[in-house]
């Protein structure tokens, strides 16, 4: 006879829900008798709950879709921004008695077909402009909770969309980030300094776009004016490379592309971190390690995951929760930026 919930239930002379309840750590109402009762039996017959069951006696299925959006490629889960995301949320999951299943979106039809072939009780959204963001919006139903990680809005849309129901955004202090990281550089003497970030559209909103223009205000706080030669995507390295003689420090968007660089220039035997000075953002794990050591905004990027699961747990269990949440950065001070002499 196959397992399943009821045949538990039964065995343990309980309601189904009471089974439930236990499976996913909701036990406030449970006796300790019965919880060890249940547990048992879930640990005799190696029962596994069937993520894809609608028969639940609350329709729960403890599945939660982690989606990271894409534009053109897919996500690369090297990226220690990425991983350490996941890494915060999976944490949170599993201690709540949850699965995550994540996927890799492109485009709306994507999200159709991953809700016509799982039961999710809840999604997070990692990196969604504004532009897609309607798209999410209208398939993702109003009854199921959603937490937006990244999505930065101008605000005619953070207006817009701040009595949405089930709707919540979780993003770090981009602006103020790269405003910090610029101000830091234009304070130890540069005054020419570049910009490096993946792909992005200036009139956009996004992390990418929010860093950047933290980085132009603080340029123009500084009474200059941003040289738009010195604006590089990674797909310049070899650009770069030619131009080192037009600046002495860059902006970067992310450490995972600073190494990227930095690499690339050591291996063509033209870095010098004497001449040149580099920023990047996350501070993610290796940062620390790396020759020299870099000059970073901490973001705690796993701490976003906890914070983006802490939300959707708490809307699932009826809590209140804040609908908008904005993670403060850190600028952490290492060895890639040098003091150029300052003539007063």
């Amino acid at each position: 006879m196959k397992v399943n919930l009821k045949r538990i239930a039964d065995e343990a002379g309980v309601s189904m829900t009471t089974v439930t309840n236990v499976i996913k750590k909701r036990t406030n109402r449970v006796s300790e008798e019965k919880i060890e009762l249940i547990e048992s039996i879930i640990k005799k017959y190696n029962y596994t709950p069937n993520m894809n069951a609608r028969s639940l006696s609350n329709s729960s299925s403890n599945l939660i879709g982690l989606l990271y959006h894409s534009e053109g490629e897919r996500i690369n889960f090297s990226d220690p921004f990425v991983s350490e995301v996941l890494a915060g949320i999976e944490e949170k999951a599993k201690d709540l008695g949850y699965f995550v299943l994540v996927y890799n979106f492109q485009s709306i039809e994507d999200i159709i077909a991953v809700q016509n072939n799982w039961k999710f009780e809840g999604f997070i959204v990692v990196g969604v402009l504004e532009k897609i963001f309607e798209g999410v919006q209208k398939e993702v139903s109003e009854d199921t909770p959603v937490v937006f990680v990244d999505t930065h809005f101008s605000n005619t849309m953070r207006n817009k969309y701040k009595n949405l129901s089930n709707r919540f955004f979780i993003c770090s202090a981009d602006e103020k980030a790269g405003y910090d990281a610029t101000k830091f550089i234009l304070e130890q003497g540069h005054e020419n300094i570049a910009f490096l970030s993946f792909k992005f559209n200036p009139d956009e909103t996004g992390v990418i776009n929010e860093r950047f223009m933290g980085f132009i205000r603080a340029i123009k706080e500084n009474g200059n004016n941003f040289n738009k030669k010195l604006l590089f995507t990674n797909e310049d390295f070899e650009t770069i490379a030619k131009s080192l003689d037009k600046f002495t420090a860059i902006v970067v968007s992310s450490d995972f592309l600073a190494v990227k660089l930095i690499h690339y220039l050591r291996r063509k035997g033209l870095f010098n971190k004497d001449k040149l000075s580099i920023v990047g953002f996350d501070d993610v794990s290796y940062a620390q390690f790396l020759e020299p050591p870099l000059t970073t905004i901490r973001l705690n990027q796993k701490n976003k995951g906890v914070t983006a699961f802490n939300v959707l747990y708490k809307v699932i269990q009826k809590e209140p929760v804040e609908k908008f949440i904005t993670l403060p950065g850190e600028l952490v001070i290492r060895e890639s930026v040098t003091t150029l002499n300052i003539v007063n």
